[in-house]
């Protein structure tokens, strides 16, 4: 797999990657386990190993990324118990697990079919499936590196001591143990009988099919060998207020789609300074949207919408010929006529102050700003967040400041990650009531290093500049959706 190319979807990780988007750009080395060049390996382990040469090595990854000789020798990076030994390449656990141990139908299965299966399938946005023993087999010490070193699932948000986030994708202590203890046994496969649901998962909500579908009304022609934006004017015929129950968008060409942001309103594909709202965006590891029973979103009649794409096809040579692109916008909406019990906003929180220095390093930035009374409103709770930066983001968090003058944390992502910008929302027993007089405050923390920069069509990392706040990627943004529900009847 050309990784390069995959900068959408961040895939130069995920090879080596499970992940976690069935729950909700770019730069990185083209052998992320193994560093640059695939030398001895960097992915440090806390787990017991043995045996000799694994993947990695001093040739670094080729073709074959699980062994053989384009693994290359060397220390490697994974070397296990179980046999990944030079030249061989792969898993060697297709024998039943000793009595007691950890195997992959009976401990690791259900933690993949939980957390893995919404990209990692046939067809899917992850780059290998998962989805059955004979696909995992190959990639068992890859699965290990990735989630030992929390890469994936790709979950940043650390609720430890902020808001209850709902289906949280984050894997427990017990369960890094489990995944240690299978590799150090060699990844065995054990009994296909012993495989139960993850416990306490609840049953995926079944919501049917989407009963609209928005798309360009004209293709979009990509152009290569550039990262640029497209504001596409969808054919949305919106002739009566409709109500969405749930939304997503499913790239077209998701090589290319780097993220895209929906506006309703009067056509703009920008909500600053326009009558537009952005009523949604698609970012890597976005799943469907799907809100509460009960809860639903308006599109007022007589709105258009646009989509802003983001589109990166830099790895592209110049001249080269590329499909159009019509990723559609799918829609759940309520019958017609039928309104919900709550309506479902978001307010954007902006730093547009953005000034960072070449050089910095832990530079903060942020601010406070009133939660106004459209958004405060009889009965209104806060539900969740969505945030934002780009490559120089280090540090996210936004806190809630009540009227009472009492303060919450809303979200803490202490180790930002560009590729990763993911909608956290709140268990319901922990969703907020916000009153008029509230206020919110961000921190957004950036480092402006060599090292802090994204890469070139070539894949030569940039230099420092001065930053500034901007939508293009080499500039900054420290932006949050907060998201809130209020009783319907009487709100509008």
């Amino acid at each position: 797999m050309d990784c390069t190319r995959r900068h959408a979807l961040v895939l130069c990780a995920l090879i080596v990657c499970l992940s976690g988007c069935g729950a909700d750009q770019s730069g990185q080395s083209a052998n992320p386990i193994g560093g640059a060049g695939g030398a001895a390996g960097t992915v440090p382990m806390n787990v017991p190993t043995g045996g000799s040469a694994g993947i990695g090595g001093a040739a670094g990854m080729a073709a074959n990324p699980m062994g053989g000789s384009g693994a290359g020798g060397g220390a490697g990076i994974i070397p296990t118990t179980g046999g990944m030994g030079a030249g061989t390449g792969g898993a060697t656990g297709g024998a039943p697990a000793p009595t007691g141990a950890v195997s992959y139908h009976k401990d690791i299965r259900p933690i993949v079919e939980a957390r893995c299966l919404g990209c990692h399938v046939d067809g899917g946005s992850g780059p290998f499936p998962l989805d059955t023993w004979a696909a995992v087999e190959p990639v068992g010490a890859l699965m290990v590196s990735a989630v030992m070193t929390r890469r994936m699932p790709p979950w940043l948000a650390d609720d430890t001591d902020c808001t209850k986030i709902k289906d949280s994708q984050r894997l427990t202590d017990a369960q890094l143990k489990l995944f240690a203890d299978w590799q150090a046994g060699g990844f065995p496969a054990g009994n296909e009988a012993e495989y139960a649901p993850l416990a306490g998962e609840p049953p995926p909500r079944d919501i049917g099919e989407p009963n609209l579908i928005v798309k360009a009304r004209t293709p979009h022609q990509l152009d290569p060998g550039t990262e640029y934006y497209a504001c596409v004017q969808t054919d949305a015929n919106i002739t009566e207020d409709t109500w969405v129950t749930a939304m997503d968008i499913v790239p077209e060409n998701d090589e290319f789609v780097h993220h895209a942001i929906v506006s309703v309103g009067n056509g703009s594909c920008s909500a600053l300074g326009t009558t537009a709202e952005n009523m949604y965006s698609y970012r890597p590891g976005s799943r469907t949207l799907i809100f509460e029973e009960g809860d639903a979103m308006l599109i007022p009649a007589g709105s258009r919408i646009a989509i802003q794409f983001h589109y990166n096809t830099r790895f592209e040579s110049w001249g080269s010929s590329l499909p159009t692109d019509s990723s559609p916008l799918r829609l759940w909406t309520l019958p017609s006529g039928q309104k919900p019990e709550r309506a479902i906003v978001r307010m954007p929180h902006h730093d547009l102050f953005i000034n960072i220095p070449v050089g910095a390093v832990d530079q903060q930035e942020g601010g406070t700003q009133s939660i106004g009374s459209e958004y405060a409103r009889t009965g209104a709770e806060i539900i969740g967040i969505s945030p934002h930066m780009h490559y120089l983001g280090q540090v996210f968090k936004e806190t809630l400041h009540k009227a009472d003058g009492s303060d919450v944390c809303l979200v803490n992502i202490p180790d930002w990650d560009q590729d990763w910008q993911l909608d956290y929302f709140f268990d319901p027993s922990a969703y907020i009531p916000i009153a008029r007089g509230a206020s919110v405050s961000q921190v957004c923390m950036f480092s402006n290093r060599q090292e802090d920069q994204g890469t070139d069509p070539e894949g030569n990392p940039f230099s420092p500049m001065y930053t500034t706040f901007g939508e293009d990627t080499r500039q900054e943004m420290c932006l949050g959706y907060i998201w809130f529900r209020y009783p319907l009847s009487g709100a509008l």
